[in-house]
């Protein structure tokens, strides 16, 4: 029988988990140059936003699945990731070069339920985008999913968690 108490938080990068609006535009290799800023192969730099980082390991300390869900090219941004030295922060790495999310969502569903034996309610699943472009299809298609956006609902890491919270003790 699949396990009812995880939850599911899906992370976009792109003006999300970091101040690059298209890393796919981007020329790896990236290199770090500090803590929260890597250079790509031209010298432009993106930053981690830290406050969605924390998110990510507060999720998982909290019994959340992490995964990224990003519309990206995805070794610009499964590079990206690794010069962070942040893919760890996450269960799954979601990344397509196409903007229909929801069909990225079933796709990864399908995977957690083969890999950990967990089916989420969509009001188990949390989805932070600064850009609202692909809930419409995720509403139709995956179910009403908890959806924040960022920068909009919510302006730090706590008021995220708070919202978090409340959104997961709604969910029977």
């Amino acid at each position: 029988m699949p396990v009812t108490n995880k939850w599911l938080l899906l992370l976009d990068l792109d003006g999300t988990l970091w101040d690059n609006e298209d890393i796919s535009l981007l020329k790896p290799p990236f290199k770090k140059v500090s803590e929260d800023t890597i250079i790509d192969s031209n010298g432009v730099e993106v930053r981690l936003n830290h406050d969605i980082l924390r998110l990510a390991r507060w999720a998982k300390e909290n019994g959340g699945i992490t995964s990224t869900l990003s519309w990206n090219i995805p070794d610009n941004a499964i590079a990206a990731l690794q010069a962070f030295q942040i893919i760890n922060m996450f269960d799954y790495v979601t990344i397509e070069n196409t903007h229909r999310k929801d069909k990225m969502i079933i796709k990864l569903l399908k995977r957690i339920k083969i890999e950990k034996n967990v089916e989420f309610k969509p009001c188990k699943i949390v989805y932070i985008d600064d850009r609202d472009i692909h809930i419409r299809d995720i509403y139709s298609n995956v179910g009403p999913v908890n959806f924040l956006q960022a920068w909009v609902d919510f302006d730090n890491f706590e008021e995220a968690v708070q919202l978090i919270i409340t959104a997961l003790e709604k969910c029977i």
